[in-house]
Order: C-alpha cells, then sequence, then structure tokens
C-alpha cells in the first residue's frame, strides 16, 4: 500500500470515528465543559414542563376574566441560537357569552404568563 493510500485510509477512519465521540457545542448559549455520566442534559434545563406554562396560562385567563375551557394548542418560541425562551399557549375561553380563543404568553426567564390578546 502507498503512502498516499495509506494517509487517505488513516483521515478517512478518523472523521468516521470522531461521530461516536463526545463533540462539545460551542454555539453561542451552550452549556461549557460538558456533562458527567452517559446521558448529556436537556436542552435547557430551566425550561418548566408544557403543563407548568398550560397551568399558568389557564389562571392568568382566569385571572383577567375569562372562563377558560381548556387548552387548544401549544407551541415553543425560540431565540436566535435556537434555544427556548417562551411558550406559547392558546386557551379557549367563555366571556360575555362568546366563545373564542385567545394567546397566552408564558416567559421561562421570568416563570411569568400574560394574555396577548382579548
Amino acid at each position: 500500500m502507498s503512502r498516499k493510500t495509506l494517509t487517505v485510509a488513516v483521515l478517512a477512519s478518523c472523521v468516521a470515528l470522531s461521530g461516536c465521540f463526545e463533540i462539545p457545542d460551542y454555539r453561542a448559549g451552550a452549556p461549557r465543559g460538558g456533562w458527567q455520566g452517559s446521558t448529556p442534559p436537556a436542552m435547557n434545563p430551566t425550561a418548566p414542563s408544557t403543563s407548568q406554562a398550560e397551568n399558568a396560562c389557564m389562571a392568568a385567563g382566569r385571572t383577567a376574566g375569562f372562563d377558560v375551557r381548556g387548552v387548544t394548542g401549544t407551541r415553543e418560541v425560540t431565540d436566535d441560537a435556537g434555544l427556548p425562551v417562551s411558550r406559547d399557549v392558546m386557551l379557549h375561553v367563555n366571556r360575555g357569552g362568546q366563545s373564542l380563543d385567545v394567546r397566552c404568553s408564558y416567559a421561562y426567564d421570568t416563570a411569568s404568563a400574560r394574555i396577548m390578546t382579548l
């Protein structure tokens, strides 16, 4: 085997095996230093569960004077780096004899829910 062929084979092997190792994520906002153990941490350990955001938004809807009937949908909102910053929750409500959907925004950093449309 020639030296050139051997070099190409070694480099190809290194590239193929690099996918088997933990490669740190150095994007903005990514945790530094890696993790301990065999299981990586969640993408954003401060992001609450969906039900926590839904419960907070349902309480905000009641505080705003709505008869909250339920949640019709949720959507994660991310920043430019792709990290979750809030959750939009659509609530089905009754008020003044009308049935309508309103949007609530639950901010992860402040753990606060705010009705966005009335």
